[in-house]
């Protein structure tokens, strides 16, 4: 029996090579029939990250800072994306075939994780994220840590050297 691939979620940090990676997405959503359920993660701060910032900031200060911060994001944060990826698609398909955008907060791989469960994803489409070590830099941190947990098929989308959104 082949698979069905009804619901994609696509995961995005929103950095420059979004509307390609998000160009991957829509392609295999087009061509298989599938929804696209958009992602973004917005990353919790770790205790001594927070702490470091209170010691400047004043305790308290961090947190307040933080609410009112990820209540304009998730206010602005949809119509944005759907500005920036629907350039890919087209408005029109954009309305078609992404049936939700998800701001959510906390750990990355977890919450994705959570998002394949909760919306009951087929599949996962990613982009492979540039970071520190030679192994994160081939693949992503985040990416090749979901390739190995994720109950579903990942798929991560490498950005070609020297790409960049007017490419």
């Amino acid at each position: 029996m082949l698979p069905e691939i009804r619901t994609i979620l696509y995961c995005t940090s929103l950095g420059p090579h979004a509307p390609y990676v998000f160009g991957y997405a829509f392609t295999l959503a087009r061509a298989l029939g599938a929804k696209i359920v958009a992602l973004h993660v917005m990353e919790s701060l770790s205790r001594k990250q927070t702490r470091l910032v209170e010691g400047y900031a004043g305790e308290g200060s961090l947190g307040e800072l933080i609410k009112n911060a990820q209540k304009r994001a998730r206010k602005s944060l949809p119509g944005h994306m759907k500005g920036v990826l629907s350039a890919v698609s087209g408005v029109e398909e954009w309305d078609q075939l992404v049936s939700e955008v998800i701001i959510a907060e906390g750990h990355t791989e977890a919450r994705i994780l959570e998002m394949v469960e909760a919306k009951n994803a087929d599949m996962v489409v990613i982009g492979a994220h540039t970071e520190s070590s030679v192994l994160d830099r081939m693949i992503g941190s985040t990416a090749r840590s979901l390739v190995k947990n994720c109950p579903v098929p990942v798929v991560t989308v490498q950005v070609p050297s020297g790409f960049s959104e007017t490419s």
